[in-house]
Order: C-alpha cells, then structure tokens, then sequence
C-alpha cells in the first residue's frame, strides 16, 4: 500500500479521534512511507533479494519499536 506521509497526518488525526493508539499510527506511517509497493519495486531493481528483505525488516522493526515506545510515552 501507498501512503503518502502528508496525506496520512490527517487521515491519522482523524483516527486517533476515533479511538486509534499514538504508536500504532506512527508505526502505519514509518512502515506505509518506509516500505511502500512503488518504492519496494524501485529498490527491488537495485538490490539483491538479501538486501530487499534486510531493508524491509529495518523500516519494519524501526515503526514497531517507534509504535511502543509512543505508546509507552503517551
């Protein structure tokens, strides 16, 4: 999925209102900015599948660990 960053905050706003933890939605916009389908396919031209995979658990791992500690500070 692609999600532009400046067009999630509102979205985002709009589901914290609604209920939706601070962590989980800085984790949805590292990991839907971080590792989107166009720039997944993009880099997937460049680097070799190892490299592909450590980046996609990278950004993953940072929004996971972001989300928490938002979390833990909210």
């Amino acid at each position: 999925m692609y999600i532009r960053t400046e067009t999630m905050i509102p979205i985002a706003r709009i589901l914290i209102d609604k209920g939706v933890g601070y962590g989980t939605m800085i984790a949805l916009i590292i990991g839907g900015a971080g590792a989107s389908i166009p720039e997944l396919s993009l880099l997937g031209s460049i680097f070799k599948k190892k490299m592909m995979i450590a980046f996609v658990l990278s950004i993953f791992t940072v929004a996971i660990i972001t989300g928490y500690v938002f979390n833990i500070i909210m």
